[in-house]
């Protein structure tokens, strides 16, 4: 009913594939910032801690949405240094 002809009907089933392979594609762009959202949520968190721990000011969101996560790994390993630092 959809088509009439093998043609109309390849055309459809097309439109269906693609209609279907770029939800997919959103679905998996959403969970994969999802995420990175969280992992990055981890990371602002352990940073604001060790910077409490170590008497320092908390950064915000905004200062540290613009880093990448592995200047935000390093800047963890470098409060986490400083802390060790400390302790002995």
């Amino acid at each position: 009913m959809i088509s009439r002809t093998p043609d109309q009907r390849r055309h459809y089933d097309a439109r269906l594939k693609w209609e279907l392979d770029e939800n997919t594609r959103i679905q998996t762009a959403f969970e994969e910032g999802e995420i990175k959202g969280r992992e990055e949520g981890e990371l602002f968190g352990k940073i604001r801690m060790l910077q409490n721990l170590l008497s320092l000011p908390q950064s915000t969101d905004d200062a540290l949405h613009p880093s990448s996560r592995t200047e935000l790994e390093t800047l963890v390993t470098e409060l986490q240094a400083q802390l060790r630092k400390r302790m002995t």
